[in-house]
């Protein structure tokens, strides 16, 4: 039995409800909410008993990767990594916007100071940001509970939805096959992220071997460094998540899904390395990096003190007889100038003269 999207039948009850969308095969109850408001939280707590706590600890922001288990049910917490494109700060659940962070950017842009323009206009675009998903595991329902709609869990949902093949495909081994199906696909997709943090890598890289390096390589570097950081993080608690599952220390779980959980737990060490690999490499380039710049302004600094060096003397003999000081050598001379002129130049191509000597220039 299929449910509209606007109703959720469950233990022969039927509530409306606006985000909550559910389909049922068999003895099993697929729930997908993705907007938590008053009247899903009170067909959660009367249905499926949800803790209080737990739709506390959701909607204040305060969760962290975690398997926990109820009474009636086991809750698994995981994070996703997304890359934002909008100009929103990054908050606590995903997808969640934040008028003040909008205004900061605003005030950043108008502003008459060009230093932050220049380097900061852009870092929000490439910036991962985390979206928390709850998997509510029962043993005859499983409820997916994330701020907004996630296209991997839509796209799964909407095939179980539509066609008995789906149906029966995911949802005839029970709540825990259905739950690696759907973590599999949010895994999978992360893959995507891990090519476009490589890619940008490569861009670094390249730009930093040109004549001259676009100003923006420093957010660039700054803000992989920062995104693969944040990436590792996400994928650390979710490794002793699936660490657990796979040895069988949840019992509550079943006991026949180790191979499932092994499965996602490769995937994650997949990921894990290939983040080291990207850390160590955006390091190198880094270091690289801060080596060109010392390299780049130490030209400049001898190139300015090569100049200081050979007009200093200059300067000394033009103040000199520029002070009209009685009794400096020739100064009654009318060919004074021509002779200091002289004098000048041939000074000037001495040291210059003596730095080629020195390999200095």
């Amino acid at each position: 039995m299929i449910d509209k999207a606007s109703k959720l039948v469950h233990h022969n009850i039927r509530l409306p409800i606006m985000n909550v969308r559910s389909v049922r095969h068999n003895d099993l109850t697929l729930v997908e909410i993705h907007d938590l408001k008053e009247l899903e939280i009170k067909e959660l707590e009367k249905n499926y008993q949800v803790s209080q706590i737990h739709i506390d600890d959701y909607i204040q922001g305060q969760q962290v990767p975690k398997i926990e288990v109820s009474k009636n049910y086991t809750l698994i917490v995981l994070d996703f990594p997304y890359l934002d494109t909008s100009s929103e700060e990054e908050g606590e659940n995903l997808g969640r916007s934040e008028v003040g962070v909008r205004e900061t950017i605003k005030k950043v842009i108008t502003t008459p100071v060009t230093f932050p323009k220049l380097f900061f206009t852009q870092a929000e675009k490439k910036r991962i940001k985390t979206g928390h998903v709850n998997f509510f595991v029962g043993s005859d329902f499983l409820i997916v509970l994330h701020s907004i709609r996630t296209p991997q869990i839509d796209e799964i949902y909407e095939q179980c939805h539509r066609t008995l093949r789906h149906r029966e495909e995911m949802m005839s081994s029970g709540p825990s096959y259905l739950l690696y199906r759907i973590v599999d696909v949010l895994i999978d997709s992360t893959f995507n992220i891990m090519s476009a943090i490589t890619t940008m890598i490569d861009e670094i890289d390249i730009n930093l071997l040109k004549e001259h390096p676009p100003v923006s390589i420093v957010e660039d570097i700054a803000s992989t460094r920062r995104n693969i950081v944040f990436f590792k993080s996400m994928i650390e608690p979710a490794l002793n998540i699936f660490s657990e599952l796979s040895e069988g220390e949840q019992i509550q779980m079943g006991t026949t899904n180790g191979v499932y959980w092994k499965s996602l737990l490769g995937h994650l060490q997949k990921i894990r390395y290939r983040l080291q690999g990207s850390y160590e490499l955006i390091e190198g380039i880094s270091r690289s990096h801060e080596s060109l710049l010392t390299v780049r302004t130490n030209e400049i600094v001898k190139v300015l003190t090569m100049f200081t060096a050979v007009l200093l003397p200059l300067t000394l003999l033009a103040s000199a007889y520029g002070m009209n000081i009685v009794g400096l050598p020739h100064a009654e001379d009318p060919n004074i100038l021509t002779k200091l002129s002289l004098i000048m130049g041939a000074t000037a191509g001495m040291m210059i003269l003596l730095f080629r000597f020195r390999k200095w220039i």
